[in-house]
């Protein structure tokens, strides 16, 4: 059985790893420098005011996954962390779950999302044995469609004033990607992923 409190996915130029208490601090200083670049599509970047704000939500993560009920994996780069991507609740029943994923300021734009969500794509299909993943982006945010866009996920739809950020509701645009889809995407994907 997979202990997600203890995963480790290597990538090509990221290793993926489960989120721990050590993590608060580097976490904490990740947000408060790119706060500007993460609260225009972040609901729970304005919630995020301390050290322990970040400790309570980092405590949570680590419960969710001793329960295996969602994963939580740092991104890092060259030992250090920029990032988070993770799930939403999984759907044992379904064999389905979302993903979704935040990354500094300065690390934008250069495929480390990308490359950290074929990842996680991977052990979600190939591991776990999910069946479907959704994502979700603001219909505005240019850069998490064009993520979602490279990994093949295919549009679904607009979810109309779904989030809310600040004083107004944002549309999304969701997507979705089946065990059979991935399977037909794992050449286009395989310059993310280590053989």
């Amino acid at each position: 059985m997979d202990e997600f409190n203890s995963l480790v996915i290597t990538g090509r130029r990221v290793v993926l790893r489960s989120a721990e208490l050590s993590d608060v601090e580097p976490l904490f200083g990740i947000i408060n420098a790119s706060r500007d670049h993460l609260e225009k599509w972040l609901p729970w970047v304005p919630f995020v005011q301390s050290i322990d704000d970040e400790r309570h939500i980092v405590e949570q993560w680590i419960y969710d996954m001793r329960l295996r009920s969602a994963i939580h994996l740092c991104i890092t780069h060259h030992g250090e962390t920029i990032g988070l991507v993770g799930t939403h609740q999984i759907d044992w029943m379904n064999q389905r779950t979302g993903i979704g994923y935040w990354i500094r300021r300065e690390s934008a734009g250069q495929h480390f999302v990308t490359e950290s969500s074929a990842l996680l794509l991977r052990y979600l299909f190939e591991n776990l044995r999910l069946h479907r993943v959704f994502i979700q982006a603001a219909t505005g945010n240019a850069a998490s469609n064009a993520v979602i866009r490279n990994l093949g996920f295919k549009f679904e739809g607009v979810l109309r004033e779904n989030e809310r950020i600040g004083d107004g509701f944002l549309d999304h645009n969701i997507y979705g990607l089946t065990k059979n889809d991935f399977s037909e995407l794992i050449g286009t994907l395989s310059r993310y992923l280590v053989a």
